[in-house]
């Protein structure tokens, strides 16, 4: 069977990639809290609600595409909604330029990764619930 035809799972795989990016710009900002003029980053969260929308009646193969380069293509699992922006407010900026807060950038770290767990559980769970439906609770061959 394939999962990806099902919008449910797409969705989340979206979250999943939204959220593993997010990480990574997270912990950049944490590795560069003491560089000379460095603004923290984030990434824009996709709009779930429009990929959704988007997605009734339709199959994955009809989901949007984004490239970077014309030799490199997002898998169907993104929407390609993400980028990396520089946030504007923060409460503190250092002397130095640097507006990271570690103490705010490990809060949003680890809010992040319990999303990030919830998310994933909520689609092995989803799937061990297909793959008892159609009989094959193992997930064996």
């Amino acid at each position: 069977m394939d999962y990806a035809s099902i919008p449910l799972f797409n969705l989340m795989k979206t979250k999943l990639s939204f959220l593993s990016e997010r990480q990574q710009v997270l912990a950049q900002n944490v590795a560069n809290a003491d560089t000379p003029g460095y603004k923290a980053k984030d990434i824009a969260a996709p709009d779930f609600s429009k990929i959704l929308a988007g997605t009734q009646g339709q199959s994955a193969q009809n989901l949007p595409m984004a490239v970077t380069h014309e030799g490199h293509m997002m898998p169907v699992t993104s929407g390609g909604d993400m980028k990396v922006i520089t946030r504007k407010k923060t409460d503190e900026l250092n002397p130095n330029g640097n507006n990271v807060v570690i103490e705010e950038e490990m809060s949003k770290v680890a809010a992040n990764q319990g999303e990030y767990t919830m998310a994933l559980n909520l689609y092995s769970k989803t799937l061990a619930m297909f793959k008892t439906a159609i009989g094959n609770p193992s997930g064996g061959g």
